[in-house]
């Protein structure tokens, strides 16, 4: 049953959580917005079958019994050494194009606010543009940091404008990378140590005690099989697993996902570590994703120094800058009393204290 707030008898809204006949209305106008229509096994995988909740977390508004505006809060156990509470990162907000400067933004996540506060989960956290994060400062969301991306741009041409693209122009400056990148991956570190194994289907289980080899004291989303085994479900987009063994023993892991088009490095484990085998499992992606038009890596993922011998290239640089847009973190303590609360907003407003890589940035 759909939990609905009060609705002014001049206002023509009614904002409300998520009831069982709304699935294909909330798809409609992710089409309206996005251009493709999402399917519904993306949607159950995302709002249905997570681990954590009995619910869909889900708050709207609609007018005339059509949905004009939808925002979704996805969980995951964030962790912090031995400490874990439940996390909502609020996620896929969209108002109809007719239906904004209503102020339904805002009112859709008040409601999700109200629906959470002072319950199970400790905060929302989320990666908002720079426009969102206004809005939810407003609301009571603290800036974090600005998490940087390392990119590895292996066919620049695909990001030329569609007029001088499939030209000569492409051909060269494709070529032209290619080539600085090649001579990159020559002189990078990789002696082989590691035996390097390769999953189409990522195995949770092993994941998880990579992971639980050297657990950082930093906030994160907490890595067990369970989230594993749903988060990397996740339909038309594809993970693979890179697992170094020394003498048949796991020892660390990344894990790609990639579109179709551009590959991420999704995670690595353990977390926050300088381990040495990463030199060979990074050598080892890099191998295998020559195809992708790019390689990115959140900056807290892998060491600096290490993306650089492979030829990536901080969005922070002066230059590269120009053409990005930041990726900022932003964080709503969900308690009132921080004495009471799992974690205190001090401690969660602290850049710091957090590890992100794109499992947590990216839904």
């Amino acid at each position: 049953m759909a939990l609905e707030t009060q609705t002014d008898s001049s206002d023509e809204y009614s904002v409300r959580t998520f009831d069982s006949g709304d699935r294909e209305g909330i798809l409609t106008l992710f089409e309206t917005e996005w251009g493709t229509r999402p399917s519904t096994e993306w949607f159950d995988w995302k709002y249905v079958d997570d681990p954590y909740l009995s619910h869909v977390p889900i708050t709207l508004a609609e007018r005339d019994d059509e949905i004009v505006a939808v925002q979704g809060y996805v969980p995951c156990r964030l962790r912090r050494g031995a400490d874990v509470a439940l996390a909502l990162k609020p996620v896929d907000a969209v108002v109809h194009p007719d239906h904004r400067r209503q102020g339904l933004y805002s009112r859709i996540t008040e409601l999700g606010i109200s629906r959470y506060e002072d319950r199970e989960s400790a905060c929302f956290f989320n990666f908002p543009n720079g426009a969102s994060l206004g809005a939810q400062e407003k609301l009571g969301w603290s800036e974090v940091t600005v998490v940087s991306t390392y990119n590895r741009v292996q066919r620049p041409g695909s990001e030329l404008p569609d007029e001088i693209a499939s030209g000569p122009i492409e051909r060269v400056t494709n070529a032209a990378s290619r080539g600085g990148l090649e001579l990159c991956d020559r002189l990078a570190p990789f002696d082989g140590t590691y035996d390097i194994k390769r999953y189409a289907s990522p195995p949770p289980d092993l994941l998880e005690s990579i992971y639980e080899s050297e657990v950082p004291r930093a906030f994160h989303a907490y890595r067990e099989a369970q989230y594993y085994r749903w988060l990397l479900d996740a339909p038309s987009l594809d993970h693979t697993a890179y697992v170094a063994t020394r003498d048949d023993r796991p020892v660390a892991a990344l894990v790609t996902r990639s579109d179709g088009g551009d590959v991420i490095i999704f995670d690595s484990l353990p977390l926050g570590a300088n381990h040495d085998a990463f030199a060979d499992l990074l050598a080892a992606v890099v191998s295998d994703n020559e195809d992708a038009d790019v390689l990115s890596v959140t900056d807290q993922t892998l060491s600096p120094s290490l993306l650089a011998r492979h030829g990536f290239v901080s969005d922070g640089m002066p230059v590269v800058s120009r053409f990005s847009r930041p990726t900022y973190m932003a964080v709503r303590p969900l308690w009132g009393d921080d004495e009471s609360a799992p974690f205190s907003r001090r401690e969660l407003v602290d850049a710091d204290n957090w590890c992100p890589s794109f499992l947590e940035v990216k839904d």
